[in-house]
């Protein structure tokens, strides 16, 4: 059942982000030492597996809303609005997920971010490499220590999250995403009340 809704809720999305040249995830092609180890779809697939659908936001950012998030970030973002894909189970909602690149040393890194109802991080993927070394941010230790966290919580690396030996810019760039992806997903649990986020 949740193939099937799958399937025709994400290959659409996907579709027009391929036609308009923003999957990034999906041009791996002539990079040497680039790695794809998830497709969104199978990824989603395998994560919401109990989940009856997984359907999409295309949340666009208003000026007040990505002010306050670039203050939080300390950085600005680098786009005006982000896909969040929502799972639910009739009127439940059991989760969210924002798929995202952050550049590392010469390459961006393509990540998935996974949010519980309440909005905390309840697992990260690398969805594909694309550096020569570096990919240690990958091990199980690493990525689980972002599990529980929330747009609340710090990410700074050496800090809050342990840095990976022989990976300090990939670790770098995993905390900058993973926070990020929590800082719009609270924007977008939030957008009622503060009118956060506007879906188109």
């Amino acid at each position: 059942m949740l193939e099937t809704a799958l399937k025709s809720t994400i290959n659409q999305m996907w579709l027009r982000l391929l036609l308009a040249g923003a999957c990034a995830l999906c041009t791996l092609s002539g990079r040497a030492h680039a790695e794809q180890f998830w497709t969104p779809q199978t990824l989603l697939a395998e994560h919401f597996k109990s989940s009856k659908q997984v359907t999409y936001v295309k949340a666009k950012l208003e000026p007040a809303a990505r002010a306050r998030i670039d203050a939080k970030l300390r950085q600005r973002l680098p786009k005006s609005g982000y896909t969040l894909f929502v799972a639910k189970s009739d009127a439940r909602i059991d989760g969210y997920a924002v798929f995202d690149e952050q550049l590392g040393q010469h390459e961006p890194i393509s990540f998935a971010t996974f949010f519980d109802p309440a909005g905390k991080v309840t697992r990260v993927e690398v969805v594909a490499y694309r550096e020569p070394y570096g990919d240690g941010i990958r091990a199980e230790r690493f990525r689980k220590q972002f599990v529980g966290k929330s747009a609340g919580s710090r990410f700074r690396p050496g800090e809050d999250i342990d840095a990976i030996s022989g990976a300090t810019i990939s670790s770098r760039s995993a905390c900058i995403a993973v926070e990020r992806a929590a800082a719009l997903v609270d924007a977008y649990l939030n957008k009622q009340a503060t009118g956060a986020l506007a879906a188109r």
